[in-house]
């Protein structure tokens, strides 16, 4: 929803809601479990089976002293129902469904709670949002939700309310008061969804009309997203950008659609960052017969965009959205706890849902009521019910809400099936037991436990397939890499896997070999031919899901040493997403970088990490993009006696890791990875598959997991052998496993 921004706050990645686990009686890590299973487009997309609705989790409070009850067990606040407790509701806009569905909800959460809403909307205009801010601090309300506008107008409003005992709760809009808690519907997360759908929809390449205005937090926070895709895809052209809030926005952007298709008629890709920019291009589309080129994508939900997304031969093709509904309760909820004494947290983010055209036709879906029975998970928000709350809604004639349960945490996701069909067609390279197929796995860097992990498995994939497997590593220089490649192109190999490297050395040999038939695939390095699938950890959730970890840890603020080099695809990529949440949570003090790729990088990162220790002695976070680098910081942190201060995250797990992550008071507290050996045999696979006549998608990305020191203790996992029978979702990964290959391979 649009809402004047802050300037830099990027990323609502779920943020903030940095529940501690040990806070809520809700399973932990819930908003990464969603980003988890939603950017890897399963929750909704499909009809997947949804979570079973429950009743709210009693939310324990995070202050040692509960708020004062009667000896009903009802906050003070709320004791005499002659008495209501007075809740204003200032508003920036107001136009639009989604914004009349908010209302309602918030209104309905007021009647539940016995509570008095008030509300003002200043239909855009800074100076009347001010302005009722004045008045509802002189009536003396109980408690104000900003919802939306601008910061700079708003702050000196919202610092007189909090002196005066008014307490305060914002909704899409950042505020630098660690008092005012922060509810959003996770653009952070809205943006990585949305744009991720397009990208893999489209093979990465789509000419885009793009709709969005900046200005506004969400839209913002969505749009840092989308431009992060863009980078990841180039081909993803944004052929123009159009929008404007107005009076009418859907109508003014029907308008300006129109003058988009007849300026660019090459456009096939709406990216719509609100549902009311949605609206007028899918009317524009529509009522140009262009229908069968467009697809749109888009933000938010309401029951008017789900009349036009079943409309027959619609363009619209998917939204990401939550229940503004739902959203409008949380926020008069937040703020009944906030009167009632409660503690709350910072951020309060309400965990979004992709939703396609084709589950909505496969469910037969005609109203939100419909599609919340059908996806329950997008029903009513878990955040901030405290146990009075039952009794007070009780008092007032009402009972307690079903809301669906959330995903426990990556650590339940279950392992895809495999070799569910097998077949004795075997492809006719790999009908002669004693010619092999020959696949050259040619290596940039093969130092580390997880390079090892990745070549073992490499080598297992290739026994079982009846493939010999040729490997060379080149220590960090391309021009051995290119040399490799020589040889092999020259042995006339069958394929040859290109693991990491430089595009612009590498790619003339990578023409070179498809110019004389021989298949290629890559591992962690961006290669613009369509012909040539791209492997990897999916290394933009992965920098998503560890510094959205840290934000959440650290309500935001935390003094970082940041362990990263640039120049490898892997590592910049996550590089993209950390730059993100910085933006977004300024309190993320980025106090040093350090970091270099050695023959020995663990050993290297830690005399950097000595020396960034004495340097920086403020520091309390170490936030690392490779497994190696965490060893060597972990190693500096332990030996100086320093474990208590630092929480350390990376990325990537071996067994070594496990070891020091699960040491009597190790400080590293988490990593998301993937598994390497998993990884190698998905290369080796993937190519076989494509030496065999096979048809690859273009980007093969295998979906990683949050792993913490918590989970590992509770688990007593000591090996990766121990971690996948804990975790099965780490271990093989489903992609390209073809009938024949089970044959082959004794599955």
């Amino acid at each position: 929803m649009p809402t004047p921004s802050l300037h830099e706050q990027p990323w609502l990645f779920q943020e903030s809601r940095l529940k501690k686990e040990e806070e809520v009686k809700m399973k932990p890590s819930r908003f990464l479990a969603h980003a988890l299973v939603a950017t890897s487009f399963v929750l909704v997309s499909c009809a997947a089976p949804q979570a079973t609705p429950q009743a709210p989790a009693a939310q324990q409070p995070a202050q040692e002293q509960a708020p004062a009850l009667t000896p009903e067990g009802i906050p003070v606040a709320f004791a005499d129902p002659n008495k209501k407790v007075r809740i204003a509701l200032v508003r920036e806009v107001g136009e639009g469904s989604f914004f009349e569905r908010y209302l309602a909800g918030a209104q309905s959460m007021a009647n539940e709670l016995g509570v008095e809403l008030l509300e003002s909307t200043a239909r855009g205009d800074m100076a009347k949002m001010v302005t009722a801010m004045e008045n509802y601090i002189q009536q003396g309300v109980d408690a104000i939700i900003v919802d939306h506008g601008r910061p700079d107008p708003l702050m000196p409003k919202i610092e007189e309310a909090l002196a005066k005992g008014i307490k305060v709760v914002s909704f899409d809009l950042v505020v630098d008061n660690p008092n005012v808690p922060e509810i959003e519907q996770d653009d952070m997360l809205i943006g990585f969804m949305l744009s991720k759908k397009v990208a893999m929809d489209h093979a990465g390449r789509a000419d885009v009309v793009y709709v969005n205005v900046g200005g506004f937090a969400p839209l913002d926070k969505r749009d840092r997203l989308w431009q992060d895709f863009k980078w990841r895809y180039p081909g993803l052209k944004e052929v123009v950008k159009i929008g404007a809030v107005t009076d009418n926005t859907a109508a003014d952007t029907q308008t300006r659609m129109e003058a988009a298709m007849r300026e660019y008629p090459q456009a096939n890709v709406v990216v719509a960052m609100w549902n009311e920019f949605a609206k007028g291009a899918v009317r524009a589309i529509t009522q140009a017969g262009k229908a069968a080129q467009y697809r749109v994508y888009s933000v938010d939900i309401t029951n008017e965009d789900i009349q036009m997304m079943t409309a027959e031969g619609s363009p619209w093709a998917a939204t990401v959205a939550t229940d503004s509904y739902s959203v409008g309760r949380l926020a008069v909820r937040t703020a009944a706890a906030l009167v009632a004494g409660e503690k709350v947290e910072k951020y309060l983010l309400v965990p979004p849902q992709l939703i396609t055209r084709e589950f909505l036709l496969a469910n037969k879906v005609t109203s939100m009521e419909e599609l919340i029975k059908a996806m329950p998970a997008l029903g009513e928000s878990s955040l901030n019910w405290f146990p009075w709350m039952e009794k007070l809604l009780a008092r007032n004639g009402y009972s307690m809400p079903q809301v669906a349960a959330a995903p426990a945490g990556a650590q339940e996701a279950s392992a895809e099936p495999i070799c569910q069909v097998k077949s004795d067609k075997i492809p006719a390279p790999f009908g002669d037991a004693n010619k092999k197929v020959r696949i050259a796995l040619v290596r940039e860097v093969g130092e580390g436990s997880f390079f090892e992990r990745y070549l073992a498995g490499a080598q297992s994939m290739a026994n079982e397939l009846g493939v010999e497997l040729l490997e060379s590593t080149a220590r960090g220089d391309m021009a051995k890499m290119v040399t490799a490649m020589e040889n092999y192109i020259q042995q006339g190999v069958d394929a040859i896997i290109v693991d990491h490297g430089r595009p612009d050395p590498l790619m003339p040999k990578i023409e070179e070999a498809l110019a004389k038939g021989i298949k290629v695939v890559s591992f962690d390095l961006v290669v613009d031919n369509p012909n040539v699938p791209e492997i990897e950890q999916d290394d933009m959730l992965i920098g998503f899901m560890l510094s959205k970890k840290v934000a959440m840890d650290h309500a935001g603020r935390a003094d970082v040493v940041y362990v990263n080099v640039g120049g490898f695809a892997p590592l910049d990529k996550r590089d993209r997403l950390w730059q993100d949440f910085k933006w977004r949570y300024p309190g993320l003090k980025e106090v040093v970088k350090i970091g270099a790729v050695t023959d020995n990088t663990a050993a290297d990162t830690q005399t950097r990490m000595e020396a960034a220790m004495r340097e920086y002695p403020q520091a309390n976070v170490v936030v690392a993009m490779w497994n190696e680098f965490a060893k060597g910081a972990v190693r500096a942190i332990t030996q100086a006696g320093k474990a208590a201060q630092y929480r350390v995250y990376s990325v990537d797990i071996t067994n070594e890791d496990i070891q020091m992550m699960t040491a009597e008071g190790s400080p590293w507290a988490a990593t998301v990875a993937t598994d390497s050996y998993s990884v190698g045999r998905l290369a080796v696979r993937t190519a076989a598959a494509l030496v065999a006549g096979e048809k690859v998608e273009k980007y093969l990305l295998v979906p990683p997991q949050l792993i913490t020191r918590e989970f590992l203790l509770a688990n007593k996992v000591t090996s990766m052998e121990e971690l996948i029978k804990a975790m099965p979702a780490l271990g093989e990964s489903s992609l390209n496993w073809f009938p024949w290959m089970c044959t082959l391979a004794g599955k």
